[in-house]
């Protein structure tokens, strides 16, 4: 807009008349220099363009400083209830400077109302559409491709929205695999005939799942063509699944029904047939075109012409339609082509609410039959129970006074007679044994039993002469042993009807046989030890004195008045002390086998005395290394101190004899709750397994130590186990062949001799 001074009347005077709306300039200092009159609204405000100042200054200013800079803006303002929208220019002179800014203010207050009408329902729409169970859409109906989806797409899906409109094969490519050719096509084509149509489909999830929708579209159509589809796509997942779950239950109960051997029939209240199974048409032989009626009474009226007693049965339907909580198990009906039936009647239940009955029927001719014949069989069984009964009274004098047991058995293995004999051996009287079974009788022996009974049984061929052991009811406990015999009962026609026990007892005569037995083994055992001991005994007690004969011819050729060398003293000392042990433990095993091995028990220091019996070894071996694993603190026991010196000499001098490659010998001393256990280990030939248990036995020597190698008379762990018994105490080995020994004993520690220990204290 150009501007002059003289032009400035000329300015004012076309915005007063030219415009219907308020206008005003401003120079370049952005002061009001000129506004229209104020309108009738305004006026007890002020102009309008002053109302419009005052109520946003700053949108003013920017705008009017913006059009000072050349540019045209404007703003919205809201004062006095009317909503002015305002536009801004520039100004020019006629060399084209900026000298001012003219304005202008239109009402536009109708307008704002129609526009916040219209956001508020189009607000209120989308919410609608957001609300709505289901996903709402809109496509091109070319393409398939989404213009609108409602938030409900992400919360179904998980996909965002943004997603459906910018893919354009979204709706396609998401579809379950299966869906994939046929959901498209079946759409386009109902798209082309632009008619609506629904269908359900499955889409994959985001996070995997299969998604059942059902999709209701509409076809908008201009100018007789399809140009969009607007539907919406409601998830039935769970319905689905329930009508295939409920799919699944009528096709399994189809197929029990169709499956059982009863035939079945459901019948409401009003008398109408909701279901049977094909069982029940052709027990009853019921053509399809009456089932067609699904008519009780039309059934009825065909079965009747079935049955021999049409009458019974139309009165007791009657009597269960009329009391509809009765149930029934009735009798059986006969139909005049001989078959039974037999019928069952229960109320059909909702809940706690009857809603028809349900009748089964299962044909029992076979059975029923089977039930006569039994009967009829059972009479001519118990007629010929009788006659046998007669017969096996000629028989009772016989067993009852046999001195062997003696039974009949029938086929089933099942007593029929027996005498007291036998029956004392079941821990029965002959009167209760009767009837039963052979594992009735005697359930331990039956599976030793049964298998011979059966093997007469079909082969007809007797078993003589069975050896049998085991224990009855009679001598629980206890072994017995029998010589049975089983004979095959015939009958004149070759028949075999059971078999014949005869049981003679060898309990006796077994148990001597093993007595003697027994005997016999021990005493080739005691000759066996006998013949060992003489052989040792000669061998250990001819081997010290053929040395100390020879030592004393030695002194013997030296002259009177000669010293004898100490030499050879030591060594005749030697082998008499040796003599004198084996004399000794001779001594002490008839002692201990006479009971007169007595002791003389006070307090014992156990460490003093390990270490007194050690010194006397330390030079004895030279190629044995001796150690001893001391307690903390002073073990004392009561005892014989010179007998549990012997203990533990034996021990020492086992374990130097059995390591003949030398080795460490180690003794250590322990206490261990109110024991002391003493042990002694070697590093030598070990002991069998097998020897082990036999080791502190009279006389017994390891198979593995040959008398020639290792000497002794077998008796010294026998004396060493006798003294520690005799102590309170116990011994045993630990051993493995090859890996040397260890033997312990316990003793009893001395705490409750308080006293004893201060006297031998002193006596030290």
């Amino acid at each position: 807009m150009l501007y002059s001074p003289r032009g400035e009347a000329q300015l004012r005077e076309l915005l007063a008349k030219g415009l219907p709306s308020p206008a005003w300039l401003v120079d370049r200092d952005l002061s009001l220099t000129w506004c229209s009159p104020p309108s009738p609204e305004a006026e007890a405000a002020g102009s309008v363009c002053t109302a419009v100042r005052l109520a946003d200054p700053q949108a003013w200013a920017t705008a009017h400083h913006r059009a000072l800079q050349g540019e045209t803006g404007g703003f919205d303002v809201t004062t006095c209830g009317h909503t002015y929208r305002c536009s801004v220019a520039p100004v020019k002179d006629l060399t084209g400077a900026i000298v001012a800014a003219v304005g202008i203010a239109t009402d536009v207050t109708d307008f704002a109302q129609v526009v916040r009408e219209f956001n508020r329902a189009q607000q209120e729409h989308s919410e609608l559409i957001d609300n709505i169970d289901g996903i709402v859409w809109e496509a091109n109906a070319s393409d398939v491709r989404f213009t609108l989806v409602s938030k409900q797409a992400e919360r179904l899906l998980g996909y965002p929205t943004q997603r459906w409109l910018e893919e354009p094969d979204f709706w396609v490519s998401h579809l379950h695999p299966d869906d994939r050719k046929w959901a498209p096509a079946f759409c386009v084509k109902a798209t082309a005939e632009g008619r609506p149509h629904e269908f359900e489909y499955r889409m994959i999830a985001a996070d995997g799942r299969t998604v059942w929708l059902r999709d209701i579209v509409s076809v908008i159509v201009e100018d007789q063509r399809p140009i969009k589809l607007r539907g919406i796509m409601v998830d039935v997942t769970e319905q689905h699944w329930n009508k295939e779950r409920l799919q699944h239950m009528v096709s399994l109960l189809r197929a029990t029904l169709d499956s059982t051997t009863d035939g079945l029939l459901v019948v409401n209240l009003h008398g109408r047939i909701v279901a049977y199974n094909r069982r029940y048409q052709d027990m009853w032989r019921i053509p399809d075109e009456v089932m067609d009626f699904r008519r009780d009474d039309r059934v009825i009226e065909h079965v009747l012409g079935l049955l021999e007693h049409p009458e019974q049965f139309l009165a007791r339907v009657r009597e269960l339609y009329a009391a509809p909580e009765a149930e029934s198990l009735d009798d059986h009906i006969e139909l005049r082509d001989g078959r039974v039936i037999e019928r069952a009647s229960a109320p059909q239940r909702q809940g706690e609410t009857i809603i028809g009955r349900v009748w089964s029927f299962r044909d029992v001719t076979q059975r029923v039959r089977a039930e006569q014949e039994r009967d009829r069989l059972l009479v001519a069984e118990q007629a010929a129970r009788v006659a046998a009964e007669e017969s096996f009274a000629l028989l009772d004098t016989f067993l009852n006074n046999a001195p062997i047991g003696l039974g009949f058995l029938d086929r089933d293995m099942r007593y029929l007679r027996l005498n007291d004999t036998l029956a004392a051996l079941h821990g029965r009287r002959r009167e209760d044994e009767v009837g039963l079974t052979v594992r009735e009788a005697t359930q331990d022996m039956a599976p030793f039993i049964e298998p011979h009974l059966r093997r007469v049984l079909e082969t007809g061929e007797p078993i003589i002469d069975l050896e049998l052991k085991g224990m009855v009811p009679s001598s629980p406990g206890e072994q017995r042993h029998w010589r049975v015999s089983y004979y095959p009962v015939q009958t004149s026609r070759g028949g075999i009807v059971g078999v014949g026990a005869v049981v003679v007892e060898v309990t006796a005569e077994r148990r001597a046989q093993e007595e003697r037995e027994r005997l016999l083994s021990e005493a080739h055992e005691a000759i066996r030890v006998r013949d060992d001991f003489l052989s040792i005994a000669s061998h250990e007690l001819k081997t010290p004195l053929t040395p100390l004969k020879l030592h004393l011819q030695m002194l013997k050729q030296r002259g009177t008045g000669q010293p004898a060398p100490s030499a050879i003293v030591e060594k005749a000392l030697a082998q008499v002390k040796r003599l004198s042990g084996l004399i000794n433990d001779l001594l002490d095993t008839s002692r201990i086998g006479a009971g007169r091995l007595e002791l003389e028990c006070k307090p014992v220091q156990l460490l003093e005395l390990i270490r007194e019996v050690l010194a006397d070894f330390q030079p004895v071996s030279v190629h044995h290394a001796f150690t001893c694993e001391e307690p903390q603190e002073d073990i004392v026991i009561h005892g014989d101190r010179g007998r549990l010196a012997q203990v533990l000499t034996n021990l020492l001098e086992n374990a130097i004899k059995y390591s003949p490659t030398g080795g460490t010998v180690r003794i250590s001393c322990a206490s261990s709750g109110a024991e002391a256990v003493i042990s002694v280990s070697d590093s030598g030939i070990g002991i069998p397994a097998d020897q082990q248990k036999h080791l502190f036995e009279r006389f017994f020597r390891a198979r593995n130590a040959p008398i020639t190698g290792f000497g002794g008379l077998g008796l010294g762990l026998y004396i060493c186990r006798d003294i520690v018994e005799r102590h309170g105490g116990r011994i045993w080995v630990e051993s493995e062949a090859g890996h040397g020994s260890t033997f312990r004993f316990t003793l009893p520690l001395n705490s409750h001799h308080p006293e004893s220990l201060e006297a031998g204290a002193a006596d030290a």
